[in-house]
């Protein structure tokens, strides 16, 4: 989805909602894998040593900034599916 973002991009095209979809699934596939690496490792998943639990911290950076994944939603609710402002 990023590099279909990218390539549509470089060819002029404007919209968005490329770009917002695939910070969607990057930011979200990422966070998934960092909850999964920290559940494995159980209460050793918040150890500083393993490094685990900076992966998450970081995981939620895409997540909030700098657009959330709520507003991600409203613009592709909007621009995609043609409903209403939400907000």
């Amino acid at each position: 989805m990023v590099y279909q973002a990218a390539r549509l991009y470089d060819q002029g095209y404007a919209g968005g909602e490329y770009a917002n979809a695939g910070k969607f699934l990057a930011a979200e596939a990422a966070f998934e894998a960092c909850e999964r690496a920290v559940l494995a490792h159980g209460g050793m998943g918040y150890a500083k040593e393993y490094h685990v639990e900076r992966y998450l911290r970081e995981a939620f950076i895409p997540r909030i900034a700098p657009v959330s994944r709520e507003m991600i939603f409203n613009y592709i609710g909007e621009r995609v599916l043609g409903l209403p402002k939400s907000y």
